[in-house]
Formats: C-alpha cells, structure tokens, sequence
C-alpha cells in the first residue's frame, strides 16, 4: 500500500507541530507544502525528520496545492493520497485504524472516492478517483472547492466514506483564516463571490443543485485524460 500524505501550511505553527507529533505514523509519507508568505518553514526547528517540507515558488492556493498532492500521488505510483489540516491533531490510535480502514476497502472492491475521519480534518482520496473526477477547480481558491469536487466525484459515482475516527480541529477549524487578520478580510469579502460561483456551475447552492454536468453542459473532470501517462 502506497500513499502520500499532504498537509498545507500557511501560519500557526505551533498548530502544525500539533498536526504532525500526532501522526507520527505516517512520518516517512508526510510532504508539508509551506504555503507561508515568508517561507516560515525554512527556519522550523522541531519538523520532524523523514517529513518533507515542499517550498513552492509562490505560495499556492488550496485547489493548487490539492492539485500538486495529485501529481505527486500519480508519480509515486500511490493507491491513495492523504489530506490533513494543519490545525487539525489525531487522536491517539486514528492513524493506524485509518489505514487498517483503508486496506479494507481496497481489498472489498468499494468503489470509493475519498474517506473521512472526523469530516475531512485527515481525509483519504482514491487515486482511481481522481483520475476519473480530475482536479480541484481552480477557481474556488478555497472554500466551496472541496464541495465542489465531492459533487463530480459522487456523480461519477463513486462513495464517500465516512470512518468517524477521532480527530480534534482546534479552534472549531479555520484556524488560518481566524490567526491572520488580513486573511480574515479577504475571506469576508470573497466568501460570497465563491458562492456565487459554484450556484452558477451547479444551477443550485449545497443540497440544492440541479444540474449533473458543469454550467449545465461542460463535463464532469475538465481535463481529458487526467494525470495519464503520456
């Protein structure tokens, strides 16, 4: 079983620690993207070794950085790809019976897409997956684009796991937004541009879409053929 587990860094790095010290399981797997402003992570003292720490040369979004987990979890030759906030903290034992979750449904034949923990603090996306849904839509940043990719992927039919692992999420989540207070405007001013925008591709908000392709008419995954060898 192969895989690759991502986490985004932006601030709070004491919430990062908190973040890999409970997944020490997964340490040889664990890239960190430091999507930090000032490259925070270049003078980080206490990144575990064997973590990898991935410095873009410009800080990515969201959908960019889930997009970069892709590439990598296609070029590792992975069975699927982990996702984790970094404000996010496993309880003791949840990476283990994750995994053990994990084999089991590789091995049933469960078409599955993605698997949650508790909601999507440490997640779980099938590569098989992926390459049948495509990327995460660029242009939802941030928020509304995990919605939107777990729409195309239960519309190509594939299920969504819910494991219900214990996983804390300090802060009641959202904690780089809620630690920076620029951020914090730009979300307040955005947010409801990027609703706007998922309405208008699914003819509906969250619960209420109506449409089963893209704008009513552009396919599911944007890309042909995506992450295929060529």
């Amino acid at each position: 079983m192969n895989y690759v587990l991502g986490i985004f860094y932006v601030n709070r790095l004491d919430l990062l620690y908190k973040a890999l010290y409970s997944v020490q399981a997964y340490w040889p797997h664990v890239i960190v993207i430091d999507n930090s402003w000032n490259k925070e992570l270049r003078s980080a003292v206490a990144i575990p070794k064997g973590v990898t720490v991935y410095e873009p040369p410009i800080p990515l979004s969201h959908s960019q950085s889930q997009n970069m987990l892709h590439y990598w979890g296609k070029e590792q030759n992975c069975d699927f790809v982990m996702y984790m906030h970094s404000d996010a903290e496993a309880e003791s034992g949840t990476p283990e019976l994750f995994l053990k979750r994990l084999t089991c449904l590789m091995e049933d034949g469960t078409k599955w897409g993605a698997a949650n923990t508790y909601f999507d603090t440490l997640a779980a996306f099938s590569m098989k997956a992926i390459q049948s849904v495509g990327p995460w839509d660029q242009n939802l940043p941030m928020y509304y684009s995990d919605i939107d990719w777990f729409r195309r992927m239960r519309l190509c039919h594939y299920e969504l796991i819910e494991t219900l692992l214990p996983v804390k999420h300090h802060n009641d989540g959202a904690s780089t937004v809620k630690s920076d207070v620029y951020l914090l405007h730009v979300h307040e001013v955005t947010f409801p541009l990027y609703q706007d925008y998922y309405i208008r591709k699914w003819g509906g908000g969250m619960g209420q879409e109506t449409f089963s392709l893209a704008f009513d008419r552009f396919p599911l995954n944007p890309v042909p053929d995506y992450l295929a060898d060529r």
